[in-house]
């Protein structure tokens, strides 16, 4: 058998980032849903998603220092799903901030949320890569979210679709774990983490199972936006 040359492994990087989640922060009124999450001590990379009701999210600051954007859907869709413009959002931020720390920004128009995440052993703070997707099928309760994923790496996604039934909830395939909620019968909002990644592209179907009711009968609005880490 041959021997691989040393140049066949570069790039290759024994990374292997993992992420811890610390809460949400909640507004069912007008704003962001500012609010207070724990961090660990010591340094990380803290990732913040944003589901919020409506448009013009430009910033997130976490302990009064601005967040970096990572990715980020918004908008109306064409196709007669939709009838507002929910905001999917993730930023990012490497600190050393510890115990009860301010997330705030702007943007939302009710019933908003964020979810924050730890990542620890990442290789670079910087994203190797994003995505965004939308769901524009009138006749779909689901929408697929694609990106490049390294081996070893992680990937934090957000979501924002319509309430699922009492008995319903959002699923997303090849996540590690998921957190959602759902607020005043109207939204629900999601955040994912799969880490231990394949090298090649991973896609993430997020399905809005046994929904409660959506503005147009048989289709969702869906907002996804997801970051990958190594």
């Amino acid at each position: 058998t041959s021997q691989n040359a040393f140049n066949e492994y570069y790039g290759v990087s024994a990374a292997a980032p993992s992420g811890t989640y610390k809460g949400r922060t909640i507004t069912t009124g007008n704003g962001f849903p500012s609010g207070y999450v724990t961090l660990s001590s010591g340094t990380k990379l803290v990732v913040v998603t944003c589901q919020l009701a409506g448009p013009n999210n430009t910033y997130v600051t976490l302990g009064g220092t601005n967040m970096t954007l990572a990715a980020k859907q918004e908008g109306v869709a064409s196709g007669g799903v939709w009838g507002a413009s929910p905001t999917s959002a993730v930023y990012y931020l490497v600190t050393s901030a510890s115990g009860s720390t301010y997330i705030t920004g702007n943007g939302g128009s009710g019933r908003s949320v964020t979810h924050t995440w730890e990542i620890t052993g990442y290789n670079s703070s910087t994203p190797a890569s994003t995505a965004t997707a939308q769901n524009t099928n009138s006749s779909s309760y689901s929408k697929t979210i694609s990106l490049s994923t390294q081996f070893n790496g992680i990937t934090i996604g957000s979501g924002v679709t319509e309430d699922t039934s009492p008995t319903g909830s959002v699923t997303v395939s090849n996540s590690d774990s998921l957190q959602q909620i759902d607020l005043e019968s109207a939204t629900n909002h999601f955040s994912w983490r799969d880490e231990g990644t394949s090298s090649g592209t991973t896609s993430y179907n997020c399905d809005q199972n046994n929904p409660a009711s959506n503005i147009v009968s048989g289709s969702t609005i869906m907002q996804l936006a997801a970051a990958h880490w190594k």
